[in-house]
């Protein structure tokens, strides 16, 4: 029967470090009865199960059927529950080739251990109290981080404020309930809020039989509406905040797209600093695209040079005509070369109006007979055959790296920004989210929470307020882990690497 991540009691060890020949390799061991089982393939001066917590002893790693020696190795022990996993563990650090990491891991399994599963560490640690879901996704983010914003987004994730930040809301929105349950249990114990709100609403107030209009009512919930409403307001910048997590974690797609013979692959070349691109005063010379990850401003960048973007009516070079299009649609930022020494032409300004907020560059200003650039169109003058003004391109794609990163916040969208890289983030200590998963349980809660709030002002019942609280509630809960079950840790933890 294989096993599942709910299968605690078995001791796990996996290679940390990545395969393949390296200084070193990393193994690490977790779980009850792992020192003792290591004992039986570590050899030195002192044994692992008598260690001190935080101690590295010296040895070799043997074979625990015959005692034949592995390798060199030094062995840092942790007890729990002072450890990652919260479980007494061991890492061992081997020389870096793929035979002794090969030898050690199969040691390892004869001595009683079994393989770990993708995450299995950062899921022991989850479930003894040691991080939460939040914290464990920032793991694998960290892990994963292409870039300097990524790494710091994800490394303040890894420290708790955003967990911090979804454990007060859910206190509140739990403070919210109890206040309100509190009312129901209670009723006729009408506080000095209700009884001012009864005197503002005069003698319609009450009908007949004593029931309170909708008025009185939403008149009553005033004084926990305004904690409601920030609960709200939090919730709706957290939802924002993905745009830019996700920006800073998968990067960004920027696209060159252009006439033939404008100078796209000069630029992509000049840009990712090698040749990537065959240049050619020969139009038509791409007919596919290509791409290469490089970093701008901190971020990482997903560069696609496309085809040459003219009329063709069938073959090769329509196909690549199509795709341009479709990845120029599909891209977070578009810059758009025009021929200086051609104009511009209709095909330009089609493709212009298609994308208002494309970075537009009038390509070769080292020719003599470069026409002026059109007025007021917010055209950057570049030469991507010299390199000349290439400065302005990277300050306007950093000012719109840093737009996107903050989610766009007072921007139209597909709207043409300022071109300027003295704009300061005001988004750069903001804790953002990263993870789908998260996005999609902030936006729930953030539903239950407007739900709640409307029911409140029409004069709802205050028990079916009290619901949508407890709804909303739940979701912050399935976001950390405090609610949550076997499948959201296969989910979660499934995409971790090994030794993760």
């Amino acid at each position: 029967m294989a096993r599942t991540y709910l299968d605690t009691d078995r001791p796990i060890f996996a290679l940390a470090t990545a395969p393949g020949r390296a200084a070193l390799a990393v193994i690490r061991v977790s779980g009850r009865s792992a020192l003792e089982l290591c004992d039986r393939c570590f050899s030195g001066r002192r044994s692992l199960s008598g260690a001190r917590g935080y101690s590295m002893l010296h040895g070799f790693l043997v074979d625990p059927d015959g005692g034949e020696r592995i390798d060199e190795v030094v062995a840092a022990v942790f007890r729990g529950p002072r450890s990652f996993t919260g479980e007494d563990s061991v890492e061992f650090s081997c020389h870096g080739s793929p035979a002794v990491a090969s030898r050690a891991l199969a040691a390892l399994e004869r001595a009683g251990l079994s393989p770990a599963l993708p995450g299995e560490f950062s899921f022991r640690a989850f479930i003894n109290g040691k991080t939460d879901l939040v914290r464990a996704e920032a793991i694998a983010e960290l892990a994963g981080a292409q870039c300097e914003s990524a790494r710091a987004d994800a490394l303040a994730r890894l420290s708790g404020a955003l967990s911090a930040e979804y454990a007060s809301l859910r206190d509140a929105m739990l403070d919210l309930l109890a206040e309100i349950e509190a009312r129901l249990d209670y009723p006729e114990e009408e506080g000095p809020d209700e009884a001012e709100a009864e005197t503002a609403g005069g003698p319609d107030a009450t009908g007949a039989a004593g029931a309170r209009s909708p008025a009185a009512a939403a008149g009553s919930a005033r004084p926990w509406l305004a904690a409601l409403a920030s609960c709200e307001a939090r919730l709706e910048r957290l939802s924002r905040s993905y745009l830019g997590g996700r920006l800073r974690q998968e990067g960004a797609l920027v696209v060159v797209a252009g006439r033939p013979n404008a100078g796209k692959s000069s630029l992509f070349n000049l840009v990712t600093r090698e040749e990537r691109a065959i240049v050619s005063p020969e139009p038509g010379t791409t007919r596919d695209w290509l791409e290469a990850w490089i970093e701008i401003g901190g971020y990482a960048v997903r560069l696609v040079d496309t085809a040459g973007l003219r009329r063709a009516e069938e073959g090769v070079e329509a196909e690549g005509v199509r795709r341009s299009l479709d990845l120029s649609g599909r891209a977070d930022i578009v810059v758009y070369l025009a021929d200086g020494r051609a104009g511009l032409s209709a095909e330009d300004e089609a493709f212009i109006a298609l994308h208002p907020g494309a970075i537009k560059l009038w390509n070769k200003i080292d020719a003599a007979d470069c026409r002026p650039a059109p007025e007021g169109g917010d055209w950057l003058p570049i030469s991507a055959k010299k390199g000349e003004r290439l400065e302005s391109l990277e300050a306007a794609l950093r000012a719109r790296l840093d737009l996107l990163a903050g989610g766009g916040l007072g921007a139209a969208p597909g709207a043409a920004e300022p071109l300027s890289s003295d704009r300061p983030s005001s988004h750069a200590d903001e804790v953002r989210l990263a993870s789908a998963r998260q996005k999609t349980l902030v936006d729930r809660c953030l539903e239950a929470v407007r739900r709640a709030g409307e029911g409140a002002l029409a004069g709802l019942p205050l028990d079916a307020v009290a619901l949508d609280l407890r709804e909303a509630a739940g979701f912050l809960g399935e976001i950390t882990g405090e609610i949550a079950g076997e499948e959201v840790f296969d989910r979660i933890f499934g995409s971790f690497c090994l030794g993760k």
